[in-house]
């Protein structure tokens, strides 16, 4: 019976980690990702992602869970704002290895529509040469490799949405995040609980 509970618990503790691993990957993959008011878990309805994905992580996950020029000049929530604007990246031009024209101030929830950027920069927009509207962004922007795509200015106007430029490769990165802490504990309740019905039946 020991060898059992011994032999079950160890199972679950291996199989736990990698799920909490799996959602936090994702913070790193979406522009400001760890860094939205109100919502650790952009991609997912609740906190702990338990009772499904937002719009904006089916689209994260029909864009093949990368951040790729069509995700960032969709608007998800319908609030006139293209993810990119909300999320901080108004000209598409954020990767995972540059910044360049990431704006942290003022990003909103690109799955809740009650919810727009604060910040002038984000509310402008991109301009048509590739460039925040705005000088005030963080980044070094003289990255022409990561540039991801190139957007119109937007926002809640009329013909609002950018055009998209059709790059979607698996060179782009992106999506969402799961809030670790409540990730954290139910892979632990569920190693527990599948530790707990091997070693009855064992």
């Amino acid at each position: 019976m020991v060898r059992s509970v011994v032999v079950a618990l160890a199972v679950a503790l291996t199989v736990a980690p990698s799920t909490v691993q799996g959602y936090a990957k994702y913070v790193k993959l979406v522009p400001n990702g760890g860094n939205v008011p109100d919502n650790s878990n952009i991609g997912h309805l609740d906190p702990a992602g338990e009772t499904g994905l937002s719009d904006f992580g089916k689209a994260f996950s029909t864009a093949g869970n990368a951040w790729t020029a069509a995700l960032c000049q969709a608007d998800t929530d319908g609030d006139g704002f293209t993810n990119g604007q909300e999320l901080g990246d108004p000209c598409c031009t954020w990767t995972t290895s540059s910044t360049a024209g990431l704006v942290a101030d003022g990003v909103s929830d690109p799955s809740d529509a009650t919810k727009t950027p604060t910040s002038s920069e984000l509310k402008a927009g991109c301009s048509s040469s590739g460039t925040s509207t705005s000088a005030n962004f963080t980044g070094s922007g003289d990255s022409v490799g990561d540039v991801v795509g190139t957007v119109s200015p937007a926002g809640p106007t009329i013909g609002g949405m950018p055009p998209d430029d059709d790059e979607d490769d698996s060179s782009e990165s992106a999506v969402l995040t799961a809030g670790a802490s409540m990730t954290t504990i139910s892979s632990v309740a569920i190693g527990v609980a599948t530790a707990v019905v091997l070693a009855v039946v064992l």
